[in-house]
């Protein structure tokens, strides 16, 4: 039983080193997404629950919240209509 357990745990550890790029990813998409409870002091506290690096974790953050900003920008001059629907009818 024993060495079907650290089977396991190996095989976790080996698949886990290629995640560590995926969830830094994961964290930038998730402080980009322009919704209420999601941006940078939100994707901090995850990070910091999750024990992610700091530097990383500021670097995609950083590039979340430009990520944010543009999206925000560009639906702001009418160039993405996100909440907008498509056929506006005139009065």
């Amino acid at each position: 039983m024993v060495k079907f357990i650290e089977k396991i745990e190996n095989r976790a550890k080996k698949r886990s080193e290629g995640l560590a790029t995926g969830e830094f990813i994961g964290l930038m998409l998730f402080v980009a997404v322009p919704f209420p409870g999601t941006g940078a002091w939100t994707g901090a506290l995850i990070a910091a629950l999750l024990q992610f690096e700091r530097k990383k974790s500021f670097f995609y953050i950083g590039l979340g919240v430009i990520i944010a900003a543009a999206v925000m920008t560009m639906a702001s001059y009418g160039v993405i209509s996100i909440f907008a629907p498509k056929t506006l009818k005139k009065f």
